[in-house]
């Protein structure tokens, strides 16, 4: 058999097998509870409707308001995409890795009479849809919001689809070339390159959310926006893919073709070549890689950090020990692992140093007007939930999944099932007070609101957290994924999406139910209309009395109906 016949062979296996899983799945989702699949259809439509008119908003504001639309959009692009560029690149090499080098399928694939470039683009396709769905997913709104107040010609939508596309494949390709740098010069630290990755993000999105708050002049005018526009003239590089996307996407929503059509080919050709060289890479690194990592694996016992573990044993002595020492694992697990806490330092220490700076955000709009700050401080709080509920969807729902072939030993623990989910929300929600009530008391403080609205948002985002940590460790208990070993794709499944849209939604439902009767009582205040939407001071505390309990019998709900479905599948759990 010629070299070519056997390639060709490689080549329409794997694209069977590929077809193959993939009706499967199909498959196994059409004839599951047709409730969920309407679920996360409504849940889905409703969380990309509410992202265009959030969007469609955002533009005819820029249009109104600073008539500067194609000027701003171009920078706004230009961060945008850029932004995304680093976070799939990232999010590739970390999927790639995990699925190349450390997954048992690739013992099987490498024993295979297939080429090493051939079994890379089979793992390739299915880390680049893993992990770049949520890129489509929050890009076509924004686009196509854009389009519309835009008048963007028809073939404007056609090209946007085939720019995001082209824009993938050149991220997952970048990505994949960093795993395989990584498992080729640093298998033994893997974990401290992540981590230098993670501090040297952080660092610059410090520097450029510092650079944004401390431009000159008042927010919100012509001269401010200058400013800031100087201040981001980086993005607008010609050697950056995110520049060759917002001139394409301009000229395409002026009606542009030929331009439109030039960038998307330089997109695309450059993906192109980037997945041409990472092939290559695999061709001569991937066997290679492997067995490095494979490796470099070491039984010696690990040491540090132990203190901690005595500290918390010392605090929470009211806590069962055997459910102490399972909070405890997962403690270790979380610390031991860099693509947790690096992730979890990056957003909420960009949330903190924000907050610090936040007294900036004041001043240009008034520490006077107590509806600004007040609503600043709301938008604040959905900020913080928004991101919690990210976290809790990547890292708790999978917990329970994550024991995987050894989910048999939770069954013969001395325990109550119900105690082990139990433990698992104590854990959740601990590190997630102790993150966000620092956030949120630090944001009020330098807002200067009232006494009463910082006790309101403390007991909210407290709510908020309890419920969020339900969801996920309830869910992750009744849609559990035990043959699945990588938690991104746990979390990127129908289950993990299902999860984020129920905790997208009960946000919504606690941070409207309070903002809404406060909104309109400090509008009233500032509203030069005497008497027509003046709201008493004492029609105002009951309104919010009345607000503030139905947001704790939705907490309540949020916490008791997810971790009563996830006890009850918990408790018929076949091991």
């Amino acid at each position: 058999m010629s070299q070519s016949a056997g390639r060709q062979q490689a080549i329409v296996a794997f694209r069977d097998l590929r077809s193959s899983l993939t009706r499967n799945q199909l498959r196994g989702v059409l004839q599951g509870s047709r409730l969920r699949i309407l679920l996360i259809l409504v849940f889905s439509l409703i969380f990309w409707g509410a992202l265009f008119a959030f969007f469609y908003e955002g533009f005819q504001f820029l249009n109104s308001f600073l008539n500067a639309t194609e000027e701003v959009v171009e920078y706004v692009f230009g961060i945008f995409f850029l932004s995304l560029l680093v976070m799939l690149v990232i999010s590739n090499g970390i999927i790639v890795y995990a699925g190349m080098f450390h997954a048992r399928e690739m013992e099987y694939l490498l024993s295979l009479p297939a080429t090493d470039d051939r079994i890379f683009a089979y793992k390739f396709v299915e880390a680049l849809a893993f992990s770049s769905w949520g890129f489509v997913l929050l890009g076509s709104p924004l686009l196509v919001a854009f389009g519309i107040t835009a008048h963007a010609p028809w073939f404007y939508y056609i090209l946007f689809l085939l720019y995001l596309l082209s824009f993938v494949l050149l991220a997952g390709s970048l990505g994949a070339m960093g795993a395989f740098c990584v498992a080729n010069f640093a298998s033994h630290r893997p974990r401290t390159v992540l981590a230098v990755l993670g501090v040297i993000l952080l660092a610059s999105l410090i520097l450029l959310v510092s650079g944004v708050m401390r431009a000159p002049g008042e927010l919100l005018t012509r001269d401010w926006l200058d400013s800031v526009l100087d201040r981001l003239t980086f993005s607008q590089n010609p050697l950056l893919p995110s520049r060759w996307l917002s001139h394409g996407l301009l000229a395409a929503a002026r009606g542009e073709a030929e331009p439109a059509l030039y960038y998307l080919l330089v997109v695309f050709s450059q993906g192109a070549v980037a997945y041409l060289l990472v092939s290559v890479m695999a061709r001569d690194l991937l066997r290679r890689g492997f067995s490095r990592v494979q490796g470099g694996r070491s039984s010696r016992r690990r040491r540090g950090l132990y203190a901690i573990d005595s500290v918390f044993h010392a605090m929470f002595p009211f806590i069962p020990h055997p459910i102490r020492l399972l909070i405890l694992k997962d403690l270790r697990c979380f610390r031991r692992d860099p693509a947790q806490w690096s992730q979890f330092l990056i957003f909420f220490g960009l949330l903190g140093f924000y907050f610090l700076n936040i007294r900036k955000l004041g001043s240009g709009l008034g520490n006077s007007n107590p509806y600004w700050s007040n609503l600043v401080g709301f938008l604040n709080l959905a900020v913080t939930a928004l991101i919690l509920s990210t976290f809790t969807t990547r890292f708790i729902y999978p917990l329970l999944s994550l024991e995987g072939r050894n989910f048999w030993i939770l069954g013969l623990l001395p325990l109550k099932r119900e105690s082990i989910l139990w433990g698992k929300f104590a854990f959740s929600a601990g590190i997630s007070l102790v993150a966000t009530e620092v956030l949120v008391v630090l944001s009020d403080l330098m807002l200067g609101l009232e006494p009463l609205m910082i006790g309101l948002h403390i007991v909210l985002i407290a709510m908020l957290c309890f419920g969020l940590s339900a969801i996920s460790v309830g869910l992750g208990a009744y849609m559990p994924n035990l043959r699945e070993e990588d938690p991104s794709k746990i979390a990127s499944g129908f289950g993990g999406t299902l999860n984020l849209l129920v905790s997208l939604v009960f946000i919504a439902l606690m941070v409207a139910t309070v903002a809404l009767p406060c909104r309109a009582y400090f509008a009233s205040m500032t509203t030069n209309t005497s008497g027509l939407y003046a709201v008493p001071y004492d029609v105002f505390v009951r309104w919010l009395a009345l607000a503030f309990g139905l947001c704790v019998v939705i907490g309540v709900l949020a916490v008791a109906i997810p971790m009563g479905m996830g006890i009850r599948a918990f408790r018929r759990m076949e091991f």
